[in-house]
């Protein structure tokens, strides 16, 4: 490639606005080619509380838990424009079409039923934080009289 094309093709992506490629699907195999960043999920546990990872990393759930959990990304407030899921529910109660599509929109948050297990997500984040909440499902979320706020993470595209 010479000079002048290089330079047509770098005026065609920037007037195409790849310059600002906002976060999209990805396909399954796609993570097999990424970095991955684990979160481990406990009953009333979260490790790493902070993960830093990069947009095109691959955010890995282990659920060390012996109940299925509940992830609930609650910020920003602008989710459904910064996250892009390959295999993502429109509603929680709509019917999944592959055994591993674990995450649905609920109310403009994005909601995962992490049984036990490893479980990578499908999705691609574009920079930002996102703050996630988590609680086991189908046992009391709390000792009795324990209060308390949920286990909560963060993570950081950067």
């Amino acid at each position: 490639m010479n000079a002048r094309s290089g330079l047509v093709l770098t005026g065609l992506a920037l007037g195409l606005g790849v310059g600002a490629v906002p976060a999209r699907g990805e396909d399954v195999g796609a993570h097999a080619r990424q970095t991955p960043h684990a979160v481990i999920l406990e009953d009333l546990d979260v490790r790493p509380s902070t993960t830093t990872m990069g947009a095109g990393d691959t955010l890995v759930f282990e659920n060390y838990s012996v109940h299925t959990m509940r992830i609930t990304f609650t910020e920003p407030a602008d989710l459904r424009e910064r996250i892009r899921c390959g295999l993502v529910k429109q509603k929680e109660a709509e019917k999944a079409q592959a055994p591993w599509q674990l995450f649905a929109w609920s109310d403009g948050k994005l909601v995962g039923t992490i049984p036990p297990g490893r479980f990578a997500s499908v999705c691609s984040f574009r920079e930002g934080t996102y703050t996630f909440v988590t609680a086991r499902l189908g046992v009391e979320a709390r000792p009795a009289g324990g209060g308390g706020l949920p286990p909560k993470g963060e993570v950081i595209v950067k």
